[in-house]
């Protein structure tokens, strides 16, 4: 195991031990030698390995594993082209498999050539990518390809997603399985990327060659004509041989008769290669004229995707736009609303709320959207944003006129719409009289997991956002319930107020499917859930797509319980398994509606739809005569100047409390009538009655047309200015904009802001923001891969004054995908030399070799050494202190030694003159006791026992102390004690 630094240039921190080291023994005089170098030491030891800390000091060591990143393509050319057109290998009956089966095939069996520590990981791509299987050493799961599709290849970025997969402590390689047509750049410069990093890419080629096709290639119409004229359209068709077909065109929607021999469509006879057809075509009115080409192969063509056979483009006519009516009402043309338009010179288009545009383009065509009592269930929720942001973007004009359908109680609240109509659906707290109380009970079986239509999102996903739908749009002071039931129920949300509905909500879209199906036991529990609380409308809504535990009479004898106590419920029937028939019979015991979906996307409908049946509280009927408030508004057309007559309801709404809201009708309880604003870039109005049975005593009255004619007037976007004109242009996978601005007099507008919003064909908007590049020339770009209609809005301003926003737009008649129809075995070719990998095949035995190491050079493994290096940072910086701070060498050093020598000389000498005065008074006491002693006729008296504690007698004046011995023997300890103060003395010296 080697050694590495992350930033050497650190290392030069440990240059700093030298001067401190100098420093260190400068400073250390008052130590001994030994303790004063011990601290540099100690000090210079902390200092190295701080300094290895900051450099990143690692271990090295080379690993033999490799990690293989898998980069799979999923566009639809891949999967569809090369499982029709190619050869993806047999089963064992030697039949073609799908493209999914093939590939999870090939990955599976090179999985099992793997080694100990080997790890297989997977990245998806097309226009996207995104890692569908970490690297793993474990067993390969079964692999899905079915994802959301994106028009487009871009292998440059998955290629980057796959690298950002790849541990530097292992051996690498990226494997792509791919038809090589990139509708993306930018793989060659990362491939020289994975080249220099020393990452081998294999290749595995989709092969395909479609013959006897027929595309159309592109589809132009003039950016900008005139009303009523006529105008070259020119349809560009590309045949890989010769065909015979019919050219069929569609203008908005309508088909045209362009051969009047002819039943449908303009015979036309194709040679190889590329064939344009010019066809004359009459424009009518309207702002915006969208065209379609369909090319209808006949005879033998063998004309296999039909993808391709169809382009469009529109083209743009400057003038006064028209007005879309939607009506919810059923009036048609006979309604009153719809007669005063007219009478005040309005161009109409009235619709059901079916019938509503899906796209911006179609809106554009229109000045002013008119919703006359549309119920928000009527309305998908991307039509709802589209209408949105044909208001803030496009600056259309929006009205919403009230009705039994309309604003709170046709479920409009928290809807796109509600953020830019000038009032609050919810009703004030004062109003809140009934109070609604609602249970959802969402199946969360296992089959609820099954896809809808074949796409990305499951049943349960979609049940899921309905009903999270659903809770945002009622009340906050509204109960509500969720129950999640399979063989068991969940309490998702107990029962209480829908304060938090956004958090309700997220909370309803995490239920996640699996188990079995038992209905009952949560439709009982709902009920008495429901059953205990005050509420003036509770409601059940049930949806389930299987059938249940239990008998069928058992839900509908909860149902017929839950009716008698005034509690609804309504039934929703999806999937294939469904029992309908029990469904049907609970919701007609329980008083409510019954719903059998085929289409699952139409459940955020229907959830909405029931919603409504606890939101008609916010109606009030009675005669009221409306107030005016003062505040000026060209929107009244002088009914401020003469008597109104009464109105007979309206739908409960709040202020928006915004200052530019104009509220210039109201109650004479002071709730909103007419209100309006400008929002974005368009403007937008509510009329809280309605335009015929509450307003009826209006319809005849002189002011009925005038304020009408006024609130069309003012809200309708403004006429174009013919000053500013917008072209858009796809070339090659490149959306070109062009802004030319001119005054008046055909002088060029320059240093103006251009902020410029494009709608792709899949509905993103992109911000752009114009360059001058001429005099009053402002031009942009911006990728365009996908196929379809692109809508360019340029909002142009001077000096902080903004200009008349103008729209235009391009269309791709193809998409990049479908334009190549062989594969490019030769780009994968190169992109694998480049990279030293290898050229393998889907069906070969070849993928054993994935995983073998070759001419792989083992991975280094690097092991940061940062927490062993801490660890001895602390002990040194201990070490560091205590060194400093506690005097240990003075057992160590040479004058503490000889100290203790000399203490030990002192202490023999003492010692030896002690005993010798001892042995000396013995024997002088041995010689007086003889010469006292009596003759050998007296008696001999006994000598007393020596005591620990000799009492001296009392001395007789000028007599000698009968212990002077002991006495000297004092001063000898004494001389001890004396030796044992200097020895201390010297050591504190």
């Amino acid at each position: 195991m080697g050694l590495t630094f992350a930033q050497p240039w650190w290392l030069a921190v440990a240059c700093l031990a030298v001067p401190l080291g100098v420093l260190g023994v400068r400073s250390f005089i008052s130590m001994s030698r030994v303790r004063a170098w011990s601290a540099v030491l100690v000090r210079t030891a902390l200092l190295l390995v701080l300094a290895s800390m900051l450099a990143g000091a690692a271990g090295v060591r080379e690993s033999d594993r490799i990690v293989v990143v898998a980069i799979v393509d999923v566009s639809d050319s891949a999967r569809q082209l090369a499982a029709r057109f190619g050869s993806l290998g047999g089963d064992e009956a030697g039949e073609s498999v799908p493209y999914e089966t093939a590939v999870h095939r090939f990955l599976e069996t090179a999985a099992q050539t793997r080694q100990g520590g080997d790890a297989l990981g997977v990245v998806l791509f097309d226009a996207d990518s995104f890692a569908a299987l970490s690297p793993t050493a474990g067993v390969l799961g079964p692999l899905s390809l079915d994802v959301a599709p994106r028009a487009g290849s871009d292998l440059a970025s998955a290629l980057q997603s796959a690298q950002a997969l790849l541990p530097p402590s292992a051996r690498q390689r990226l494997l792509v399985i791919s038809d090589g047509n990139e509708t993306g750049a930018g793989s060659r410069e990362i491939a020289e990327q994975l080249a220099a990093a020393g990452v081998p890419v294999d290749v595995v080629p989709l092969r395909y060659d479609v013959s006897g096709e027929v595309l159309v290639e592109a589809v132009d119409l003039p950016p900008r004509a005139q009303e009523e004229s006529t105008v070259d359209l020119r349809v560009q068709l590309r045949a890989t041989g010769p065909a015979v077909g019919r050219l069929e065109l569609r203008y908005r929607g309508r088909a045209i008769d362009l051969d009047p021999s002819e039943a449908t469509g303009l015979p036309v006879r194709l040679v190889e290669g590329s064939n344009l057809i010019t066809v004359p075509l009459e424009l009518d009115t309207g702002a915006v004229h969208k065209i379609e080409a369909i090319f209808v192969p006949e005879g033998e063509v063998d004309d296999r995707i039909a993808v391709n056979n169809r382009g469009e483009a529109f083209t743009v006519t400057p003038g006064v736009g028209r007005t879309l009516l939607v009506d919810g009402v059923g009036h048609g043309t006979s309604g009153p609303l719809a007669a005063s338009l007219r009478r005040a010179g309005r161009t109409l288009d009235i619709i059901p709320p079916s019938a509503l545009p899906q796209d911006l383009l179609t809106l554009q065509s229109y000045d002013l959207v008119i919703l006359e009592n549309v119920a928000a269930d009527e309305v998908p929720r991307a039509r709802q944003t589209t209408i949105a942001e044909y208001v803030r973007t496009l600056g259309g004009g929006l009205v919403m006129v009230g009705g039994y359908d309309s604003f709170g109680a046709g479920g409009w609240n928290n809807t796109p719409l509600e953020e830019v109509l000038p009032i609050e659906m919810d009703l004030p707290e004062e109003l809140i009289i009934p109070q609604a109380a609602i249970a959802f009970v969402i199946d969360k079986s296992g089959s609820m997991g099954s896809s809808v239509m074949g796409g990305a999102r499951s049943q349960q996903e979609l049940a899921n956002e309905s009903t999270a739908l659903a809770i945002e749009t009622l009340d906050p002071t509204d109960l509500v319930m969720v129950l999640a039931f399979d063989s068991g129920t969940d309490r998702v949300i107990p029962l209480g107020p829908n304060g938090d509905a956004l958090q309700s909500a997220e909370r309803v879209r995490r239920i996640g499917a699996g188990g079995g199906t038992n209905m009952y036991p949560a439709l009982a529990l709902a009920g008495r859930e429901l059953a205990g609380v005050e509420a003036a409308v509770k409601h059940v809504i049930v949806l389930s797509d299987g059938q249940s535990q239990g008998m069928p009479q058992e839900g509908v004898t909860i149902a017929e319980n839950l009716l008698a106590n005034d509690i609804t419920v309504s039934t929703i029937a999806v999937g294939d398994g469904a029992d309908r028939g029990t469904l049907l019979q609970i919701a007609t015991a329980g008083g409510g509606e019954y719903y059998d979906v085929v289409d699952p996307t139409q459940l955020p409908r229907i959830f909405i739809k029931e919603i409504r049946v606890v939101r008609k509280a916010m109606i009030r009927e009675g005669v009221f005569t409306p107030a005016l408030t003062g505040e000026p508004s060209a929107l009244l057309g002088g009914i401020d100047r003469q008597p109104r007559p009464p109105l007979g309801g309206l739908v409960l709404t709040q202020d928006k409390g915004e200052a530019k809201v104009t509220t210039p009708i109201r109650t004479p309880d002071g709730e909103p009538v007419l209100a309006h604003w400008f929002v974005g870039r368009g403007r937008a109005a509510a009329w809280t009655s309605d335009a015929s049975t509450w307003s009826n005593a209006w319809i005849d009255w002189p002011g009925y047309d005038s304020m009408w004619r006024a609130i069309a007037d003012s809200v309708a976007r403004p006429t174009d200015d013919t000053d500013l004109e917008l072209t858009s242009e796809v070339r090659g996978d490149r959306l070109t904009v062009r802004l030319d601005a001119s005054d008046r007099q055909g002088r060029p507008l320059d240093l103006l802001r251009v902020p410029t919003s494009v709608y792709t064909p899949s509905g993103e908007r992109v911000d752009l923001e114009l360059e001058q590049d001429g005099p009053g020339t402002y031009t942009a770009s911006i990728d365009a891969s996908e196929q379809g209609n692109y809508v360019v809005v340029s909002t142009p301003s001077r000096a902080g004054e903004t200009l008349a926003a103008k729209v235009g737009g391009a269309s791709r008649p193809l998409s990049p995908e479908y334009r190549d129809l062989t594969s490019d075995e030769g780009a994968l070719t190169q992109l694998a030399a480049r990279t030293g990998g290898r050229v393998l095949d889907l069906d070969d035995a070849s993928a054993e070799t994935l995983f073998e190491r070759g001419e792989l050079p083992p991975a280094v493994a690097l092991q940061p050494l940062w927490p062993v290096l801490l660890g001895w940072a602390v002990v040194l910086l201990i070490a560091d202190v205590a060194t400093r701070r506690v005097a240990w060498d003075r057992w160590l050093t040479r004058e503490t030694a000889a100290a203790f020598a000399d203490q030990a000389v002192e202490r023999a000498e003492a010692a030896a003159a002690t005993l010798a005065s001892v042995r000396a008074k013995k024997a002088t006491r041995a010689s007086e006791q003889a010469r006292r002693a009596p003759s050998a006729s007296a008696p001999i008296e006994p000598i007393p026992a020596p005591t620990s504690k000799i009492e001296p007698a009392p001395a007789e004046p000028g007599a000698t102390p009968v212990n002077s011995d002991i006495e000297e023997s004092e001063d000898g300890i004494s001389g001890l004690l004396a030796a044992k103060r200097r020895a201390q003395r010297r050591y504190k010296q």
